[in-house]
């Protein structure tokens, strides 16, 4: 049994409601561990926070240049996003700039699915190395295959430490230990030591992200900390950041999965080791508030954090 700690609390009045253990890591751009709760070697499946490390190889090969994708397009396939109208058009437009029909995808609910850019642009990968559109969830698709490479660099593990199975929409997802999660956002927020191609083609990601929280379907960074971190939920309770020119990474995990400790614990991770200051915490804080609401919107309780 691997350690966990206790990360954080939800009291319900005076009474503690629930207990959130898990482990957290900060990481240098080297894989150098600067501070952990927890075990920083534990192993969980960084689901939708490797979103932008999926999409690194369509980047990185020249595909936003071969179908004319813009930003916007690029962080919808970075996106777990809401499925409104503005996402799903944005979807749509990718899928007829790489020329694919809407009945290729295979995102679980299809085009509303919230998965559904990721799927978009690994259709677009596919048609820009000319592989057959169908299978191409398929763990042994060229695509697929290619997506763990750059995974495995950008994580640095070898492929063989990473173990493969299904997201909640169908197509492979990773586990890892949290160290890797956190080195992969080291390095897509400071990628300037990993070559000139794979260096342009994070900057091209990570500005995009920035540039359009609408599409994300996360917090909007613009109004706490500008261009700071790149930051992506995954679902069970994995939440990842790259800080830009501070060389580090934090990953987490919620042992539970569940999702309303992640960001209060990630942002007090980053408070602590002066990633944000004050001001920017008091903007999260003012965004997330650490309540705890029922059905009727009334506070009944406060979240806590217990490290």
């Amino acid at each position: 049994m691997q350690e966990l700690a206790e990360l954080a609390r939800a009291m319900r009045g005076d009474v503690v409601d629930n207990v959130h253990r898990g482990s957290v890591v900060v990481v240098d751009a080297a894989g150098e561990i600067r501070f952990a709760v927890g075990d920083p070697g534990f192993r969980a499946f960084i689901r939708s926070a490797g979103k932008p490390l999926q999409a690194l190889a369509l980047i990185e090969e020249g595909g936003a240049e071969a179908f004319g994708l813009d930003d916007s397009e690029i962080a919808i396939i970075c996106a777990s996003h809401p499925g409104g109208p503005l996402q799903i058009q944005t979807v749509r437009g990718v899928l007829a700039k790489v020329g694919v029909d809407e009945t290729a995808l295979r995102a679980g609910k299809g085009i509303e699915d919230n998965c559904s850019g990721k799927h978009a642009g690994m259709l677009a990968l596919a048609r820009l190395g000319g592989h057959p559109l169908e299978g191409y969830l398929d763990v042994d698709h060229p695509i697929q295959k290619t997506i763990l490479e750059r995974i495995s660099a950008m994580c640095g593990l070898p492929v063989e430490e990473i173990d493969v199975a299904l997201d909640g929409c169908g197509a492979p997802i990773f586990a890892m230990p949290l160290r890797n999660m956190a080195l992969a956002y080291a390095r897509l927020a400071n990628p300037e030591k990993m070559g000139a191609k794979t260096a342009a083609a994070t900057e091209r990601i990570v500005r995009a992200m920035q540039d359009h929280p609408e599409m994300l379907g996360g917090l909007d960074l613009k109004r706490i900390c500008d261009r700071k971190l790149v930051l992506k939920s995954g679902a069970s309770g994995c939440y990842c950041a790259g800080f830009s020119g501070k060389d580090l990474g934090i990953a987490l995990k919620i042992a539970d999965g569940s999702p309303p400790p992640t960001l209060p614990v990630l942002f007090e991770v980053a408070r602590r080791q002066g990633l944000i200051d004050e001001d920017e915490f008091g903007r999260f804080q003012q965004a997330v508030p650490p309540l705890v609401k029922n059905r009727k919107g009334q506070v009944v309780g406060t979240l806590e954090i217990a490290f």
